[in-house]
């Protein structure tokens, strides 16, 4: 949508991205029908730049894009998360990062499709982690909205990300326990509940470190999950469907440390970690090393 507003956009991928890019284009499929759009990739090590904006989705990419950025540039994470925050001020310096959320869910086919499933609000913000107005967020925002992506310029955007996080935890051990789409859950005697006790126990951890989640944020939570019949799982469902890595350290490993750092009890968020560390070392046919968390 970038690029049908003119944006200058380039696509940092891995080699076997780049072969599915170049063969049939970037495809998005979506309840309005497909679009096919001819995209620009760079790998690792050939970036080139400068570039002005990093759209940020995997923090794994920071020592390949670092190189690339423009002297004024900025860096928009739009990570499930909290973490990265720190990660990239600490590698970048405060004031190259900004603030990012998106709630909206897309998947990815073996084949590269990307399906829009039409999950979520569709919200995009995103702002300055010191909550100033600045024009260069308004000048992503102008770019964003040629393109036709409606986006806000947000004074608060570092309560948004804790919103986020809590409810994306939240919806992520729901699915990793119960490894069942929102249908299921919904119909399940105990569904209801369940989805409660887990938001309750997230939202314990982020009131502890000064961010009690917004009301909507439960209620979009609890909503997601109560309707009968529904196909919603969130990514991490999708990639422990398909035998991918997931986020699980980055987001319920991250939940779990920060509670026990701060004595808050998290016994089903404790039991979806042990349950990805189980599936990650499986996946690797490893011992599980790569997810810690304190016993």
């Amino acid at each position: 949508m970038l690029l049908k507003g003119g944006g200058d956009v380039t696509f940092l991928v891995r080699p076997r991205r780049a072969a599915q890019l170049a063969e049939r284009g970037l495809v998005v499929k979506s309840v309005d029908g497909e679009v096919v759009t001819g995209v620009r990739t760079v790998q690792a090590g050939e970036i080139g730049g400068p570039y002005d904006v990093v759209f940020l989705d995997l923090d794994r990419a920071i020592d390949e894009f670092l190189p690339a950025l423009a002297p004024n540039g900025a860096v928009l994470p739009v990570l499930n998360g909290i973490n990265h925050i720190a990660v990239l001020q600490d590698r970048l310096g405060a004031a190259r990062v900004l603030g990012g959320v998106v709630i909206f869910l897309v998947t990815m086919t073996p084949a590269g499709e990307i399906v829009v499933p039409g999950h979520g609000t569709g919200q995009t913000s995103f702002g300055e982690l010191t909550g100033e107005r600045s024009a260069r967020c308004e000048a992503i925002r102008a770019a964003l909205a040629a393109g036709g992506v409606a986006s806000t310029v947000s004074e608060k955007i570092v309560t948004e990300m804790w919103g986020k996080f809590c409810g994306m935890t939240a919806s992520s051990t729901v699915a990793v326990v119960t490894c069942s789409r929102a249908g299921a859950v919904a119909t399940a005697p105990a569904g209801a509940a369940f989805v409660a006790a887990t938001f309750d126990e997230c939202a314990r951890v982020t009131t502890a470190e000064g961010y009690p989640p917004p009301a909507n944020i439960r209620e979009i939570v609890l909503g997601m999950w109560s309707q009968p019949g529904s196909d919603y799982g969130p990514s991490m469902l999708h990639d422990l469907e398909n035998g991918r890595p997931t986020e699980g350290d980055h987001i319920i490993g991250d939940m779990v440390r920060r509670a026990d750092r701060l004595g808050v009890a998290v016994p089903i968020l404790r039991a979806a970690l042990c349950n990805l560390q189980i599936y990650e070392a499986h996946r690797l046919q490893v011992e599980p090393s790569a997810l810690t968390a304190k016993p």
